[in-house]
């Protein structure tokens, strides 16, 4: 790993510093002469100062402990990983970038430290779709272990994600694939899981609530907000809004909503 170029950190600020560029110290050790002091200068939870560079070394330490919670590392979420490394680093930097995700997965992760650094840099819908494609990562071996299930709440937690908005998340990917997790398509107009659950509100929601809740949502996935978070990240959000869409139809339909 000593001939590991400068490129991967070229862009860092904020990931250079605190928790994350202690668990990259190595890599960074080996890539840099010395520490960005950009970290100093980033306050409060709703500025989003990273770069796609930052957020995605971010993501690559939370990616290891989710990989690592079960204790196996199975070969669908590598391939999950290589495709998101793929799309956003072209083929011989996503080779360099697994070597080190290895490495990542041997590690101890302070995950609330980690977090911790990554909330004071970035805004909530960043936050939001790192934890909606790490439950992506968890569901690409069509199953999730207890163990999973507690570091993506864990990390949800850590992140300042509210449970309604977490609640969704976590219903997208499990309810509606409750019974066939490697079905990852849904119909336009019917969802397989709670619909409710989807747009993050009770059965008891009025008609005007619903279309709120569905207006939160939608904006959550609107391009502008996954533009800078990687191709594989706006695949993911491109794929959760349909669900969305058709959770939103389903309860429009049952309730006879325009």
């Amino acid at each position: 790993m000593s001939n590991l170029p400068k490129w991967l950190f070229a862009g860092l600020g904020w990931a250079i510093g605190g928790p994350i560029g202690a668990i990259l110290g190595y890599f960074i050790g080996k890539a840099i002469s010395s520490p960005s002091t950009d970290t100093e200068k980033h306050h409060g939870p709703y500025r989003n100062t990273g770069t796609e560079a930052d957020i995605n070394a971010a993501l690559l330490v939370l990616i290891a402990a989710v990989m690592k919670a079960d204790g196996t590392v199975k070969r669908s979420e590598l391939d999950y990983v290589k495709r998101f490394l793929l799309a956003n680093y072209g083929e011989s930097k996503a080779k360099e970038l697994l070597q080190m995700l290895r490495s990542l997965v041997a590690q101890d992760i302070p995950l609330h430290e980690v977090c911790g650094q990554i909330k004071v840099n970035t805004d909530y819908t960043t936050r939001y779709h790192i934890v909606d494609f790490l439950f992506g990562l968890a569901s690409a071996d069509n199953e999730f272990s207890s163990q999973e299930l507690n570091v993506l709440n864990n990390i949800a937690c850590y992140l300042g994600i509210n449970v309604a908005d977490y609640g969704s998340i976590r219903e997208r990917h499990m309810g509606g694939q409750s019974r066939s997790y490697g079905n990852r398509s849904t119909s336009s107009s019917s969802y397989a899981g709670d619909p409710y659950k989807v747009l993050g509100i009770d059965k008891t929601a009025t008609d005007d609530e619903v279309r709120r809740a569905y207006r939160r949502m939608a904006m959550k996935y609107h391009p502008d907000k996954v533009e800078g978070l990687g191709e594989e990240v706006r695949r993911n959000a491109e794929e959760q809004m349909r669900k969305i869409n058709a959770a939103y139809e389903q309860v429009k339909s049952q309730r006879g909503m325009k």
